[in-house]
């Protein structure tokens, strides 16, 4: 329910979602208060606490739709190229310039996420594991044999996340997508090795 100062439109909590983001892109997470993200929204302070009993919860909610977006992205890119490593390929392209196309947003999503807490490192594992799925389907589409478990899919997956990682911490967020090619690289060999399921 929103207020008589609330806009009408989209929904508050969608706003209040984006609201976050963009004060994130203005202040950081760390900085940032209520008052910014209701200011960015367009919606009452009462309205924030009517959705989120706090920032952290918000941000929860902003880790988990740019996420979902960012699985939507990837999966839209490689639908109608053929499988095998230049789907994989085109996967990991699009992964990281989507990535390099939101600088303010990336620390947070990658790395203050894990200060909220267990909820935080919770829906971080929950996403880790549904990039770590589509790789699985995406080898077994390839037609070349190979397979990931889930414990090879995971550690395909944190690996690339700790190139990123440490691209965020060397302010290299601008040239994410020159990662494509060492990923490639990492997906080619998992490829041609044909590690069995376990």
């Amino acid at each position: 329910m929103t207020t008589p100062s609330d806009p009408p439109g989209e929904a508050p909590r969608e706003r209040l979602v984006a609201g976050l983001a963009q004060a994130i892109i203005e202040v950081g997470y760390a900085r940032l208060t209520i008052a910014d993200i209701v200011r960015h929204a367009r919606v009452s302070k009462r309205t924030f606490y009517e959705h989120f009993e706090d920032k952290d919860a918000c941000l929860l909610a902003l880790y988990a739709a740019q996420s979902a977006r960012l699985l939507a992205e990837i999966q839209a890119a490689i639908q109608h190229a053929p499988p095998g490593e230049m789907r994989a390929s085109i996967g990991a392209a699009v992964y990281l310039a989507s990535l390099q196309s939101r600088p303010g947003l990336v620390r947070t999503l990658l790395v203050e996420i894990l200060h909220v807490g267990p909820k935080g490192v919770a829906l971080r594992r929950q996403v880790m594991r549904g990039f770590a799925e589509l790789m699985r389907r995406e080898f077994d589409a390839a037609g070349t044999g190979a397979t990931l478990s889930p414990a090879i899919a995971m550690a395909l997956v944190g690996g690339i996340n700790e190139l990123i990682l440490e691209a965020v911490e060397e302010d290299r967020v601008d040239r994410l997508s020159e990662l494509a090619g060492p990923v490639a690289a990492f997906v080619r060999g998992l490829l041609e090795a044909r590690p069995p399921a376990k």
